[in-house]
């Protein structure tokens, strides 16, 4: 027994003089190490060990730092999917320790985060049937890691974005080779915004297109005399933005008319509209016609907006010309009965016509005999009857048509004889 004991204690002191070798608690470092893309654009890194448990860190180079990404126990295996949210860096790398020792870090080559440069909107137009054309440029990335396990072809890409009128947007992404497109026509007022995205993230353009309504409005009056100015009164509402009217000026605008409605529209006027207050789009009356407003497409560019609105039209306006009386009269104004009278008339437009004069009796306009107007001129004579007083004449003068334009039938105002 006391044999065995003193075995036993120098056996104690002998083995307590040792250091344990370093193979016996060094843990190996991750082997196989391998970085790729996930179908969803996710990280995929995978490793392998002899089943220990690890940590994943993120190192950027510069500046240099290193985070904590994932710790991964032994039974969740040896790969991992992360999220391709990492900052944006020339040269990043993903580190898989055992455990949480940094000795053992084993890492993936190189490979960079750059987010794309914003497209550069150049240019954007409205064409037939509302489609949408823009134009962009886009800058090449310098690519501090090329050819990286995580690098894609054809990157970037552009989309546009259009924020539609309530909450509704929409997203059109275009070929990655591309640097212009047409867009289907949208529900207006829509916001176009193009942006740049890669594997890492997008960037938007800090430039707009605003896509717009510009609404119009005609107060024609229902007559007027020939030559005389036709008040015409018009209005404008212009909307880039949803619920809010923009006021703007100098916006140019055409006065349209034509004589019938199966004749084509021709432009009378052009003036400069504003949305503020009505304003005048008045001409000359000739004839009777047909008028709207007509609003070209429009295209303002101001700051970082591009401002597009489509053409538009009022509907038609009619509006009767009548004849104009420059002069009418008897004389003399004042013959004694069974005297010699001449009665004359001058017109506009200087028309040859065939007209009456009447005269008022007991309320009534009666017929006395036929006119006859020559270039617009009239002279006929008469005799005066056994009546004495003042009586009330007038003419009357049925359509007539002058350089294609009918005027519609007129009667003057009344003009008095007085027999005595």
């Amino acid at each position: 027994m006391r044999r065995f004991a003193i075995t036993a204690a120098a056996a104690a002191v002998l083995t307590a003089g040792l250091q344990a070798p370093a193979w016996a608690t060094a843990q190996d470092a991750p082997t196989d190490v391998s970085v790729g893309w996930t179908a969803e654009r996710d990280i995929r890194l995978s490793w392998s060990d002899l089943g220990e448990a690890n940590t994943v860190r993120v190192e950027y180079q510069n500046p240099h730092r290193i985070e904590v990404l994932k710790s991964v126990t032994a039974a969740e295996g040896n790969e991992v999917v992360l999220p391709a949210k990492l900052q944006a860096a020339d040269r990043v790398r993903l580190l898989v320790t055992s455990g949480d020792d940094l000795t053992t870090a084993a890492p993936t080559e190189w490979f960079d985060t750059r987010r794309p440069a914003a497209p550069g909107l150049q240019d954007a137009e409205l064409i037939s049937r509302l489609i949408i054309n823009v134009f962009w440029t886009k800058d090449p990335l310098a690519d501090s890691t090329p050819g990286d396990a995580l690098d894609l072809p054809y990157s970037p890409t552009v989309k546009a974005v259009v924020d539609l009128p309530g909450t509704a947007t929409e997203t059109i992404t275009f070929d990655p080779r591309q640097t212009s497109a047409s867009l289907p026509p949208q529900a207006r007022p829509a916001a176009i915004r193009l942006i740049s995205t890669n594997e890492w993230g997008e960037t938007p353009d800090t430039r707009i297109v605003r896509v717009g309504t510009l609404g119009a409005g005609i107060s024609v009056p229902a007559s007027a005399v020939y030559s005389t100015r036709l008040g015409i009164k018009s209005t404008l509402d212009l909307f880039t933005s949803e619920g809010r009217e923009e006021r703007a000026s100098g916006i140019p605008v055409e006065l349209q008319a034509r004589a019938k409605t199966t004749d084509a529209w021709k432009t009378y006027g052009r003036y400069a509209g504003n949305t503020t207050t009505a304003f005048d789009t008045g001409i000359a009356s000739l004839g009777n016609r047909e008028y709207r407003l007509w609003v070209p497409a429009r295209k303002v560019v101001s700051g970082n907006v591009i401002a597009l609105t489509p053409a538009t039209s009022t509907s038609a306006r009619s509006s009767k010309t009548l004849i104009k009386f420059v002069s009418k009269g008897f004389t003399p104004a004042h013959p004694a009965r069974h005297a010699k009278v001449d009665v004359w008339a001058k017109i506009q437009p200087a028309a040859t016509v065939r007209g009456s004069l009447q005269v008022l009796l007991k309320g009534k306009w009666n017929t006395v005999f036929p006119v006859q107007f020559t270039n617009g001129s009239m002279l006929t004579h008469a005799n005066v009857g056994n009546d004495v007083g003042s009586f009330s004449y007038r003419i009357a003068l049925p359509a007539v048509t002058v350089n294609g334009l009918t005027l519609s039938p007129t009667t003057s105002s009344a003009f008095p004889i007085t027999i005595g």
